[in-house]
């Protein structure tokens, strides 16, 4: 990981985060208010373990195009569900590819850049930096693609991409992909981020 300086990436009332606590774990929320040296978070979901840890450390992780940026601070508050967090230390940029893989089957068309193969199929998989699909046509390794990954909103996501591995199925292959556009890695990482949020949700609902 990265360490970078304030304000590489700031928190913005509004923005959605996620916390974090070493035996809590993480938490969706939403940036209240704030100022350079703490922010108030508002929790999606109240934890009754939380009234425990104030003066403990927590981490506040906001998602861009960039990574995920971990700003370190401590738990000074917390009111009904708002969390008073006060900032410090180096801000922390986790680059893309130490993103999780996630299990998602959405649709993405793969052709070859210098050879007539590829065509429509699903993912299996996707994470910051490539996404495992269904391999119906048997690329080669090391072949160079297009990708177009249609997320659940929004235009194709579009890269340039290569074939890097064969999957635990045989008839899966996993992609690398580069050269995304900003905008599009920012809706990438979102919908991991939210995916990961949605896992953990029904986790504690169970």
């Amino acid at each position: 990981m990265a360490a970078v300086t304030a304000p590489v990436s700031k928190l913005v009332v509004g923005q959605h985060v996620v916390v974090r606590h070493l035996h809590v774990g993480m938490l969706p929320g939403t940036i209240e208010s704030g100022t350079d040296a703490g922010v108030v978070v508002a929790l999606a979901v109240k934890d009754e373990r939380i009234a425990r840890t104030v003066g403990h450390d927590w981490a506040v992780e906001a998602t861009s195009g960039r990574g995920i940026f971990r700003f370190p601070g401590t738990l000074t508050a917390e009111r009904n569900g708002s969390l008073t967090i006060a900032l410090s230390g180096d801000v922390e940029r986790i680059q893309r590819r130490e993103f999780v893989r996630i299990d998602a089957f959405l649709d993405v068309t793969v052709r070859g850049v210098d050879e007539p193969v590829g065509g429509d199929t699903t993912t299996v998989d996707i994470s910051g930096s490539g996404i495992q699909i269904q391999d119906k046509w048997d690329l080669p390794l090391g072949i160079d693609v297009r990708v177009e990954l249609q997320l659940p909103d929004g235009p194709p996501l579009r890269a340039l991409g290569r074939v890097v591995r064969v999957g635990s199925d045989a008839e899966q292959k996993g992609i690398r992909m580069d050269g995304i556009a900003r905008a599009d890695e920012d809706r990438l990482m979102r919908y991991i981020r939210d995916r990961e949020v949605q896992a953990l949700r029904a986790s504690r609902e169970r």
